[in-house]
Formats: structure tokens, C-alpha cells, sequence
């Protein structure tokens, strides 16, 4: 199984798991393992319980994580650079969000979010 397969089969059953009503939007993290041949960045999926387009720190208010919250990125999907590999993770969540399987799922909330740890997140889809 090839990464996007493995994120698609994650994502799935990450967010076929009970979400509160409580979450608002949901927010995809990148960050940073300590470098390996194989794995340089990791992704992470939350539920924040409030969103604002104006306010860059809305998914600080987690209130929902998955059982499997991390997934490991191959670095040879993500490559080596962190400009690469949030480029490459923002083309798997918006076809995700394109998808009849995963974007319905997705969409429940206000807004999908996308960035690195303690770093711009930035929102690739809101209503």
C-alpha cells in the first residue's frame, strides 16, 4: 500500500469513530520526528470545538482526537524539505475533501485545517 492509500484507509477510520458534536472544525498538524532514512514528518488529526477564519489559533481548542492520532509520512512522499511535505499533505486532505467517501465526513464541521506544529496553520476549506 502506497502512503496516499495508507492516509485515505487513516483518515477514514479516523473520522468513522464517534465525533462529539461539540467539534467545529478539524485541523490536519504536521510535525517533525527526529530524522530517520525513512520518516522526517508525522500528521495528526484533531477536532477543535471552535473555529474563526480570523483567528489563526482556533485549533488550540482540541475536543477530539482519533485512536490512531498520527500517521508517519515516508519521506518519500514528503521529501526532506517541510515546503514539500505540507505541499504534498494539502494535495491528499483536498481530495480528500473532494471525495463522495471522505468529504461529506470532513465537512460536518465549519472549516479543515492544515499546518505544522507550532507553525501557520492555514485552512483549506470553510463554509
Amino acid at each position: 500500500m502506497n502512503f496516499e492509500e495508507s492516509f485515505r484507509a487513516w483518515l477514514g477510520a479516523s473520522v468513522s469513530e464517534p465525533i462529539p458534536a461539540s467539534v467545529r472544525a478539524f485541523a490536519f498538524n504536521l510535525f517533525e520526528y527526529p530524522e530517520t532514512p525513512a520518516v522526517k514528518f508525522g500528521v495528526e488529526l484533531i477536532g477543535a470545538g471552535s473555529f474563526d477564519l480570523a483567528d489563526a489559533d482556533w485549533a488550540c481548542d482540541e475536543v477530539w482526537e482519533p485512536s490512531c492520532r498520527q500517521l508517519e509520512i515516508p519521506t518519500g512522499f514528503s521529501g526532506r524539505a517541510w515546503e514539500d511535505c505540507l505541499e504534498r499533505v494539502k494535495g491528499l486532505v483536498l481530495g480528500c475533501l473532494e471525495s463522495e467517501l471522505h468529504g461529506p465526513l470532513l465537512k460536518r464541521g465549519e472549516a479543515v485545517g492544515l499546518g505544522f506544529v507550532d507553525g501557520d496553520l492555514g485552512v483549506v476549506w470553510h463554509r
